[in-house]
Formats: C-alpha cells, sequence, structure tokens
C-alpha cells in the first residue's frame, strides 16, 4: 500500500471513528433529555391524578372525568379501583393489547419504562383514594426522534466522508509531490545522473523542505565524496606510476654494481667506489621510502593532532639546525616572541625542515634566505623565501606535486621529489592553505597559512 493511500485511509478512519463516537454521544443525550422531559410530564399527569382523586372515585361512573383529563393527548390512563375494576383511557389512536398495572409491579411515584405489544410505554404509579392509577405515554415519539437523529447524521457523515476523502486527497498529492520529486532524483542518480538534485519547493519550517534540504546535502556530501575517491584513484595511480618510476633508477644502478661485483669485473682499487655507490643508491632509495610511507600514513590518517603549538620556537629551532649544517648559510629569522596554534608539533617541525632543506639543496651556499612568522586576522602566516634561481611559472604551478622537480638549473641535487609534496599534505591536513610565488628580485618564497590560530 503506498504512502498516499494509507495516509487517505487513515485520514477517513480517524474521522469515521470519531463521527460516530460524537453520533452515538448525542443520540444519547438527545434520548435522556427526552426522557426527562416525558418523566416531567408523566409527574404532571400523575400530580393531577392525585389532585382530583376524590371526585374521581365518588361517583358511579371515574371514566367520565378521565376523558376529559387525557383527550386529546398521547396519555394512556389505567385505573383499578378499590374493589378491583379496571378502567383504561387514552387519547391516542393505539393502545397496548396488554395492561400495563400488571407491569408496574407496585412501583409508585417513580417513572419506569415497560414492554408491551405496541411499544415501550414510560409510566408512573400514583395511589389515589384507595385506587392505583397508571399513567404513560409512549416512547415511540422518543425513538423516533433518536433514529431521525441518527438517520441525519448518517447522511451527514457520509456527505463529509466524501468531501473529505476529495479535499484529504487533493491535499495529501499536494504535500507528498516533493517525495515524489525526491524519489525521481534518487532514480535519475542511481541511473548515473549524480549532478541531479531536488527542487525545493517548501521552507525549512516544514519538514518536507527540512527532508529536501537533507537530501539535497547528502547527495552533494556523496557527489563530493565520488569526486575525491575518483581524484584519490587517480593520483594514486600516478604515485605508483611515480614511485616505480623512482625506484627503478637506484634499484638498476644497484643490481649492475651488483653484477659487477659478482662477476669479478670490479678491481681492487675501484671496489671502494663502487660500495660508496652502492651504498648511495640504497641510502636514496630508503629515503624515498621513508618519504612515501609518510605520505602514505598522511593518506590514511588525514587528521592529525590539534594541540597548542608555539610555532615560534618550531621555526627557531628548525632554523637554527639548517645553520648547524650549513654554518655559512646566512638565514634571517624575523618571528615574535611566542605564537601558538593548534596542530600537530611533529608534522610542523617536518614542513619547517623540508622548507629549508629545499633551501639548502637548490640554492648557493652564499645566497641568503629570510624565516618570516607573523600572526594576522587571518591566522599565522609563515614564509620561507631565498635569493637562489627561482622558477618559471609552469613549475610553480606543479612544485607541490609528487615526485617533480622543477627547474634543473636550481640543483642537481637528486632529490626525491617528495619534500614539498610532504609539505602541502600536512598543512591541508591541519586545515591550512599553502603556496609559492617568484621574489621580483629572483629567488622563491613558500608561505603557508594555519587558519587555526590560538591566542598566545
Amino acid at each position: 500500500m503506498s504512502l498516499r493511500t494509507s495516509l487517505l485511509l487513515g485520514i477517513l478512519a480517524l474521522t469515521t471513528a470519531v463521527l460516530v463516537v460524537a453520533a452515538a454521544v448525542s443520540a444519547v443525550a438527545l434520548r435522556a433529555y427526552l426522557l426527562n422531559r416525558t418523566d416531567d410530564q408523566l409527574r404532571g399527569g400523575a400530580s393531577l391524578a392525585s389532585a382530583r382523586g376524590q371526585q374521581l372515585f365518588n361517583g358511579a361512573e371515574p371514566g367520565q372525568d378521565l376523558r376529559a383529563v387525557v383527550a386529546p393527548t398521547e396519555y394512556l390512563v389505567e385505573v383499578r379501583s378499590p374493589s378491583g375494576i379496571v378502567t383504561r383511557l387514552s387519547g391516542a389512536r393505539s393502545v397496548p393489547t396488554g395492561s400495563l398495572l400488571d407491569k408496574v409491579n407496585g412501583k409508585t411515584g417513580t417513572p419506569v419504562t415497560v414492554e408491551s405489544g405496541s411499544g415501550d410505554y414510560r409510566v408512573v404509579a400514583v395511589v389515589v383514594a384507595g385506587a392505583i392509577v397508571v399513567v404513560g405515554l409512549p416512547l415511540a415519539i422518543v425513538d423516533g426522534t433518536v433514529r431521525q437523529l441518527l438517520l441525519i447524521e448518517a447522511l451527514v457523515a457520509v456527505a463529509l466522508l466524501i468531501g473529505l476523502a476529495l479535499l484529504a486527497r487533493l491535499l495529501v498529492v499536494r504535500r507528498l509531490r516533493p517525495l515524489e520529486g525526491i524519489t525521481s532524483t534518487a532514480t535519475a542518480i542511481s541511473g548515473g545522473d549524480f549532478d541531479r538534485r531536488v527542487s525545493i519547493v517548501d521552507s525549512e519550517r516544514t519538514e518536507v523542505g527540512r527532508l529536501t534540504r537533507a537530501v539535497n546535502g547528502m547527495l552533494a556530501r556523496i557527489q563530493a565524496a565520488l569526486s575525491a575517491r575518483a581524484r584519490s584513484e587517480e593520483r594514486l595511480q600516478r604515485f605508483v606510476a611515480d614511485a616505480s618510476h623512482e625506484l627503478r633508477t637506484p634499484l638498476t644502478s644497484v643490481r649492475g654494481y651488483l653484477h659487477l661485483l659478482s662477476s669479478g669485473m670490479v678491481t681492487e682499487q675501484d671496489r671502494p667506489d663502487v660500495l660508496r655507490r652502492l651504498d648511495d643508491e640504497t641510502t636514496r632509495m630508503g629515503a624515498i621510502v621513508d618519504d612515501l610511507l609518510y605520505l602514505a600514513r598522511l593518506d590514511a590518517e588525514p587528521a592529525l593532532l590539534s594541540q597548542p603549538v608555539d610555532l615560534t620556537a618550531v621555526v627557531r629551532d628548525s632554523v637554527a639546525d639548517a645553520i648547524a649544517v650549513e654554518p655559512r648559510r646566512r638565514i634571517i629569522l624575523e618571528a615574535p616572541e611566542t605564537c601558538v596554534v593548534a596542530g600537530d608539533e611533529h608534522s610542523l617541525r617536518q614542513v619547517m625542515a623540508n622548507l629549508l632543506a629545499n633551501i639548502r639543496a637548490h640554492t648557493p651556499i652564499d645566497a641568503p634566505s629570510t624565516v618570516t612568522l607573523h600572526n594576522g586576522s587571518e591566522g599565522v602566516h609563515v614564509e620561507v623565501a631565498d635569493s637562489g634561481p627561482g622558477l618559471e611559472p609552469a613549475a610553480l604551478e606543479r612544485m607541490f606535486d609528487r615526485f617533480y622537480r622543477g627547474d634543473p638549473g636550481r640543483s642537481a641535487s637528486g632529490g626525491s621529489g617528495l619534500g614539498l609534496a610532504i609539505v602541502a599534505e600536512v598543512i591541508r591536513a591541519h586545515g591550512g592553505e599553502v603556496a609559492a610565488r617568484s621574489n621580483p628580485a629572483g629567488g622563491l618564497t613558500v608561505w603557508f597559512r594555519l587558519t587555526s590560530s590560538l591566542p598566545s
């Protein structure tokens, strides 16, 4: 059963139950009201009979006065005289076949309902001058009025249910139309149309409107996830190809040197040089593998630690380490006393180490460099600028790609091409941004910004 049909049937069933209960309550209340009025009339007739009792039963023919009392009403009066003679008088056209006196069972003063062959009667019995007088009224009028009310209510209920069914159907169809849009959109998406969205027809104050926006948000996130997965697969394929290419060269060199050693083609004089070359190539492969493992960990667990880190101390220590490696290199540091950010200290130290190693590998030792750190309104900004040969615009766009090497004129250091890729991945994992630009006077500036700054 469809949702539309179930809602429509539920509305009709609930409305029918309410109408039935209302009809039953109104019928019971009306019958009780009419019975009370009948009882009042019976008590009035009984009081009249009691007041005129001496006149009714002091002569030979009491029926003459009684007939004057009941005619031309619906009253039925039965009198049993002290001598046992029963007299029945009525202004109605039909009277019950049996005597009402026999059905009263001696109850006097209280109206009761008795059954007779021609219908129920409401009667009250009184004792007047030693005689028993029963005054009754037929309940046919009461029952007929109640039945007429129930018939009218039934006809009105049917008309209301038909009208309600039509209006409810229109309302349900209108209110469920966005759900049909969601269904058609889901069907289109399952067919490959990932750009399809549900048209918003209601405000956020309605359930359907909130559902529509939630579905659109979910679809956008799913599409983003699929796009990210596609990009990740494409990057993985490129990464595997680049890694294979990078490792092939040192492996080929190692295999060649080992072949030379095993075949005895290397003289004792050349043996130390061959062993040094083997050690260099294996060291290079180890560095590549370490960087690959670090990048793989960033890809698998992009959420790094988020702890208070004094970035000034990180930058100052990194500059001191770089100067210790090359004491003749001039590096100028401009930074505040403290600058606390939320991040992973080990990863941030790796970023600074890679940036300074990039300067060491690609610029002459006499080319001065500057490291600047300042905390602005947009976050913490760090710049590492050198005065080396710089890069072409095309190289600037790809310098953060994995295994990409810039202009060979900068250096022939033989690096793996993963240092700046690690920098970019770490900064993005911190929710920041990283970029590079060529300096007007020559050289290159690599900068990154962390938006999650904390008060120092």
